[in-house]
């Protein structure tokens, strides 16, 4: 099973936190301006970053995501300008979760969690039938190699 990128709704969560958090931090800027006019530089500055974050650099985060999964392994790679490649080993892995805040439940969407021994692997928000399809491989591995 290979999965090439995200779903187009992750790039739209993660874009709206952005804007949540970045509309919170500029308002907190702008109230606090009368008494330190270098605020309004700051919220500017702070609101020009974000923009490119949220038109460049999250669809291209989330673009470059890959997600595949070989007969003992799960190998995710991301990254934009440091490419990152985790391989986890269905034999060490110790558990398995998806967690969801409220705003991705209304999109449909759940992480993953994957805990290995000294390793954590987050695997950002996907659908939740492709959540239960690598979870329910990942038990399935399991149970066979116990059974070994």
């Amino acid at each position: 099973m290979k999965q090439k990128a995200l779903p187009k709704r992750t790039v739209l969560l993660w874009q709206l936190r952005v804007v949540m958090l970045t509309a919170i931090l500029i308002g907190v800027c702008c109230y606090f301006s009368n008494s330190l006019p270098f605020l309004n530089w700051v919220a500017v500055l702070f609101g020009l970053l974000c923009l490119v974050v949220i038109a460049f650099y999250i669809p291209t985060f989330f673009g470059a995501y890959e997600i595949f999964i070989k007969n003992d392994a799960l190998i995710i790679n991301y990254g934009v300008f440091i490419k990152v490649s985790h391989i986890m080993p269905y034999a060490r892995l110790i558990y398995a979760q998806t967690f969801a805040t409220p705003i991705a439940r209304l999109f449909g969407l759940t992480m993953i969690s994957l805990k290995a021994v000294r390793s954590r692997v987050i695997v950002p928000e996907i659908k939740l039938e492709n959540a239960i399809k690598i979870i329910n491989h990942l038990a399935d591995k399991g149970e066979n190699d116990e059974n070994l």
